[in-house]
């Protein structure tokens, strides 16, 4: 039964995170496509907030594929009932002696009932033939969400991820265009681009959108300043009745620094978390091989170190922090 959600909800945490493990996502995608920061995910499953607003609630709901009720605490839908409906009244018991006149009428109140519920029968079968029958009418649900590291050296390159998910899932034409840094050089796309210019990188995709993943690999020029920070902007657009354009949320923004992209914190190392959230990021993209076993050489190792002179990371097992530093 649909509920009215108030304009603050207290969230189960047992239930998002173990739904959040269930479905091999990390806290880093989720999030990334919420539009939170990894930290106020970490602090919703362990109980640190008391209570969330209805907006954040819904958007983790919808990224976690789940009903928003499936991620309240136990009395959040009876408090949000309460408030709509007000209470309900139970039924009535009779005993005694029933007349003739009485039987009548329960038997008519009995008739009435048969008929109330088959016209409502009749009814759920309209609506239901109406989505069946017609379902490019229904309004489109898009969401689109850009996986940007938060830092990379000069001359390496680093993968860019953008998700998009359209349902109710169909046959569908989409055009996805990333305005990046005219200075980046594009490596690699996949699926492969349609379209790339100067700064434009476009995607003419046709096929089911239920679940998307554009990647593509980028690479700093020796001629962009450490320091400088390069920033991204996307559109989805999609015809159906009319032209649709929504913006590509998630992470826009990243800065030129001596670490590697898969190192979130910049401490020079890539731990346990780090290459489950690489792997997990790039998992089931074609052609990542090589980017991939770099992370994993570098988590093999402990640490590295950033040698601008060869544009290189450099694994380094017996390094200290301050070595690590001396490179850059």
């Amino acid at each position: 039964m649909e509920f009215t959600l108030p304009q603050t909800v207290r969230l189960d945490s047992k239930k998002i995170k173990r739904i959040r493990e269930e479905k091999g996502l990390t806290q880093l995608y989720v999030a990334t496509v919420v539009g939170v920061t990894i930290d106020t995910i970490s602090r919703w499953e362990n109980k640190r907030y008391p209570s969330v607003k209805r907006e954040n609630a819904l958007k983790l709901a919808q990224t976690l594929e789940v009903d928003v009720e499936d991620i309240l605490e136990e009395g959040e839908e009876e408090r949000a009932d309460n408030m709509e409906n007000g209470e309900v009244e139970g039924p009535v018991e009779t005993t005694g002696h029933v007349d003739a006149s009485q039987k009548e009428e329960q038997k008519g109140r009995k008739n009435l009932f048969i008929v109330g519920i088959m016209a409502l029968l009749f009814c759920a079968g309209l609506f239901a033939g109406y989505f069946f029958f017609r379902p490019s009418n229904l309004p489109l649900d898009i969401s689109a969400a850009r996986y940007l590291p938060e830092r990379c050296a000069i001359g390496s390159q680093f993968p860019v991820l953008v998700s998009v998910s359209i349902t109710p899932q169909a046959r569908r034409t989409i055009l996805l265009k990333e305005d990046i840094p005219r200075t980046l050089k594009v490596l690699k796309t996949v699926p492969r681009f349609t379209s790339l210019g100067k700064g434009l990188l476009k995607w003419l995709y046709q096929g089911e959108t239920s679940k998307l993943k554009f990647v593509y690999i980028a690479k700093i020029p020796s001629s962009v300043k450490e320091g400088k920070r390069l920033r991204f902007k996307g559109m989805v657009t999609i015809k159906t009745s009319q032209t649709v354009n929504v913006n590509v949320g998630g992470n826009n923004c990243i800065i030129v620094a001596p670490f590697h992209w898969a190192d979130r914190n910049g401490d020079n190392r890539i731990d346990d978390e780090e290459i489950l959230d690489a792997y997990q990021l790039l998992s089931g993209v074609k052609g990542m091989t090589a980017i991939l076993k770099e992370v994993e050489n570098l988590w093999a190792a402990g640490r590295y170190i950033w040698d601008k002179r060869t544009k290189r990371f450099v694994p380094q097992k017996n390094a200290t922090k301050q070595e690590a530093t001396i490179a850059s």
